[in-house]
């Protein structure tokens, strides 16, 4: 019996923490023990999902990108490619995770981006659940990718940049018809004050509200001092935030 595969992407403005509630989540589906097979994807070029998750990896998708530089010219897929995107996941205890990073020298992500479709069409019926943290902006909607994601999360801040990315990323989605299953809306680090406003937008972008990652002094402790999120208390308010939203997500909807 073919594996449903569900998929959970986020994104939004850069630096409205994006990175932290994905971190989050895959920290809350873990001790939920909602899945057992997970693969991470660190889509984001900056690449730093792998410091707040504790990960150390060699290869990114970049590399494999550059080593077979001359396959891909050609367009030809071939064994030794699929066995250098292969042995770029990394394999750990509780997930698998990749790092996309990018290519040397100038030019834009096409290619790592073709080779991120390549790994869903042949690994998504291994997992049981991929979460992706994609990169700030709009270009990876332009070009489809992720577009066979069940839920898109868009991280929101206090700031009227970050609403407008939002906007911005609402209207490519629905003009390129990119079948979602689910989109959201999480704020991070919002006052209880300002909570409304973002309710407000969520609503008129015909978005759900999934919930907040609030200001939380340990997870800020953590990022300044280059730490993982592994070491959250068991009671930390956000991990408790974020287990929320996972369990709406994996269980209210299915």
């Amino acid at each position: 019996m073919k594996k449903h595969t569900r998929v959970i992407s986020f994104s939004g403005k850069g630096g409205t923490g994006k990175t932290t509630t994905a971190s989050l989540f895959v920290k809350a589906v873990r001790e939920l023990g909602l899945c057992e097979e997970i693969l991470v994807i660190d889509a984001d070029p900056d690449a730093n999902l792998a410091t707040t998750l504790d990960v150390r990896y060699e290869t990114t998708i970049g590399d494999v990108a550059d080593k077979r530089k001359k396959t891909l010219d050609e367009g030809v897929a071939g064994e030794k490619l699929r066995a250098d995107i292969y042995d770029a996941i990394n394999h750990g205890e509780y997930f698998d995770f990749v790092v996309m990073g990018r290519r040397k020298g100038a030019g834009c992500y096409c290619t790592i981006n073709g080779i991120l479709d390549a790994i869903f069409a042949e690994t998504m019926n291994m997992y049981d659940l991929v979460l992706i943290d994609f990169d700030a902006g709009l270009e990876h909607f332009s070009r489809g990718t992720g577009s066979n994601s069940d839920a898109l999360i868009i991280v929101c801040d206090q700031s009227k940049l970050s609403f407008e990315t939002a906007e911005r990323i609402t209207d490519i989605v629905d003009e390129l018809a990119l079948p979602y299953a689910s989109r959201y809306v999480v704020g991070c680090r919002y006052d209880e004050a300002n909570k409304p406003l973002l309710e407000k937008l969520a609503g008129r972008l015909g978005l759900d509200m999934l919930g907040y990652v609030d200001y939380d002094r340990e997870i800020a402790s953590l990022n300044l001092a280059g730490e993982s999120l592994d070491g959250l208390s068991a009671d930390n308010p956000a991990l408790e935030s974020a287990k929320r939203m996972v369990k709406r997500i994996l269980c209210e909807e299915e």
